[in-house]
């Protein structure tokens, strides 16, 4: 391999390793503002500051980030192509950053035109994402998996407009706005990207002799069915209460049964594959995949009115803090040591026997992670009950657990830094 592009990947394993670290730094915001939010998510008060800026440190500063910086790594890697422009990634990455910190400012502040600022900057840098991939694309040998991947994209600009309709004190959708915002953030966007990407990254991680993981169905099922989920509440709010009620009922169904099917194939590339040894991360992906299914499952029906406001409330931290904060985390168990490893031993330094080369499947350590990604569910689940019960003590302790849990895990990151 040449000097350039030895240097080239160096440069890019670092930007998604300062994508993803930051990520982890807004997390810790996160906790912190949920502790404050504790006893207001136990009497209902959904329209507190520190709530509303602990749920979007989560949603941005977390969960965004990360995804954006591990979109820069997996489409080139997984898909077999060439990443267009690092810079452009830097570019993205301020814009991102600035959103992220101004959102929970505008509410902290109650100043909620900054936090449609915030809003918008994260427009301007998804668009600059896209371009940046759009480019790659050219160079990938799996455009029609990748451009799948892209159909997901609509659901984010639904839910970031209707956010800073909401921040400037406009509701398109009348009541409905804000029940659309969430559920095309939570389940449309994030949900659905995990379900796109994860046959792939799976395919690319275990060498299987089974070929169906990696087909398009289960995808497009997902698509179709949050397209329609949308378009009912969309109706809902419109007064046509008849037809959206079975339009909804409808995505639900088919987004339920794409997801199954993802499971299903996931299930059977793992049964068939070459080597019996699985790496224990991705037992814990696999784990945090396959329990998403019954917490999406409660979701749809809270979304139908199955549930009162304060259980529909415990889904969706649910929905965030326990099968969105598990997932990524867990890739990042994957992804992090990877990357580490590559650039600190895989150009040259692996030849030196002067030393001992840590196994990359020893750079993470194991039980320090497990236990973490253990205690943020936990943290999630005494989240939600506090919340549907109206218990404060509940609600306390789950935030002071997922704090915990955050804490744990940056030791098994700085654990893993130093090896």
């Amino acid at each position: 391999m040449s000097a350039t592009n030895q240097n080239f990947l160096s440069s890019r394993f670092r930007i998604t390793r300062v994508y993803m670290l930051t990520g982890v730094g807004f997390l810790g915001a996160c906790w912190f503002f949920m502790i404050q939010a504790a006893e207001s998510l136990s009497r209902g008060r959904w329209l507190d500051s520190s709530l509303l800026a602990a749920v979007h440190l989560f949603v941005i500063g977390y969960a965004m980030i990360v995804v954006h910086g591990a979109m820069l790594q997996i489409v080139p890697v997984a898909f077999q192509g060439r990443l267009y422009s690092i810079r452009l990634g830097y570019v993205q990455y301020a814009l991102i950053v600035l959103g992220a910190v101004a959102l929970p400012l505008g509410f902290l502040v109650d100043v909620w035109r900054i936090a449609a600022v915030g809003g918008l900057l994260l427009i301007l840098s998804t668009v600059i994402l896209l371009w940046n991939l759009g480019q790659t694309l050219r160079t990938l040998k799996k455009k029609g998996e990748a451009l799948l991947l892209v159909a997901a994209f609509p659901f984010f600009f639904v839910t970031v407009l209707l956010g800073v309709s909401m921040s400037l004190g406009r509701f398109p959708a009348g009541e409905g706005t804000l029940p659309l915002h969430m559920m095309s953030g939570i389940v449309g966007w994030f949900t659905t990207l995990i379900l796109l990407i994860s046959p792939r990254l799976m395919g690319f991680f275990v060498s299987s002799r089974y070929k169906g993981l990696r087909k398009s169905g289960p995808g497009f099922l997902v698509l179709a069915g949050m397209a329609a989920v949308l378009a009912g509440e969309a109706l809902k709010a419109g007064g046509r209460v008849a037809v959206s009620g079975g339009l909804s009922a409808a995505g639900w169904l088919l987004y339920l049964i794409g997801y199954a099917w993802v499971l299903v194939d996931l299930y059977r590339h793992f049964r068939h594959r070459r080597r019996r040894e699985v790496e224990w991360v991705l037992k814990w992906i696999l784990g945090g995949l396959y329990g998403g299914w019954p917490v999406v499952a409660a979701w749809a029906f809270a979304s139908l009115g199955g549930l009162r406001e304060n259980w529909a409330a415990s889904g969706l931290l649910l929905s965030l803090l326990g099968f969105l904060q598990w997932n990524i985390g867990a890739f990042m168990a994957k992804i992090l040591p990877f990357l580490r490893w590559m650039g600190r031993y895989g150009h040259g330094a692996a030849k030196d026997s002067s030393k001992r080369i840590p196994a990359l499947q020893e750079m993470m350590p194991r039980r320090m992670t497990v236990v973490s990604l253990t205690g943020s569910a936990a943290g999630a689940v005494l989240l939600a009950l506090g919340t549907g019960l109206g218990q404060g003590a509940l609600t306390f302790s789950g935030a002071a657990l997922g704090t915990a849990a955050w804490v744990l895990y940056g030791l098994a990151l700085l654990i893993m830094y130093r090896r």
